[in-house]
């Protein structure tokens, strides 16, 4: 892929170590999205530090929020807004979207960038479509289903371990270790099993939402 990529966005690549599947034409073409990880990771790496952000407005019955990020790397220092609402935000955790759209801004103007890329979070199209599979529990590959009285404690066992996960971090890990022995399940209990990890994962977003706002805006 960054053979076919203009050369400021694969020079920009080679620079600071970003994979190409890191990187993708948004629609239209005429631009470049990356992922926010990515720029998480090379903030890191060039040492670019942020001031608290300034909230600038904030209306919790309406899910939207503005504010304004500093950052700065070595002597140079940029600032940009960040915001989200239910007109270019679909996610219920609009504050911390909000903060991300700012931070990766920043960034990019700090690397001189901001033009040729964007960041994934800019703008809800810019966003690579996951993989069929990525909502739910996928199946792994040459796993046998059990019978339906073994796979009885199977589900018990895994859903009371979803339900000790404590944080949307933890139950992702949780996810990708129990690939293996959900697939033991039938379609039928493997899905039950993916419509119960799905609800309890919006529970666990809401819930580091709010916990966000607050301390944002307490």
């Amino acid at each position: 892929m960054a053979n076919r990529l203009p050369k400021e966005i694969s020079d920009f690549m080679e620079k600071y170590g970003v994979r190409s599947d890191e990187v993708w034409p948004v629609p239209g073409g005429k631009a470049y999205a990356v992922k926010h990880k990515a720029l998480e990771r090379i903030a890191v790496a060039q040492k670019i530090t942020f001031e608290r952000p300034a909230v600038i407005g904030c209306d919790l019955s309406e899910k939207s929020m503005v504010v304004c990020v500093f950052g700065k790397m070595g002597d140079r220092e940029e600032w940009t807004f960040g915001e989200a609402n239910p007109a270019n935000n679909k996610n219920q955790y609009f504050a911390a979207m909000t903060e991300k759209r700012a931070k990766d801004r920043v960034i990019l103007k700090l690397l001189s960038a901001h033009g040729d890329l964007y960041s994934e979070d800019e703008a809800e199209d810019f966003k690579r479509a996951p993989a069929a599979d990525d909502e739910g529990i996928p199946r792994a590959s040459g796993v046998q289903v059990l019978t339906v009285d073994a796979q009885r404690p199977i589900f018990s066992e895994l859903e009371r371990e979803m339900l000790n996960s404590g944080t949307v971090e933890e139950l992702k890990r949780w996810k990708l270790m129990a690939k293996e022995r959900a697939s033991r399940l039938s379609d039928s209990w493997r899905k039950v099993l993916s419509d119960r990890y799905l609800e309890y994962l919006r529970t666990l977003e809401k819930r580091e939402a709010d916990e966000y706002i607050e301390r944002m805006t307490g």
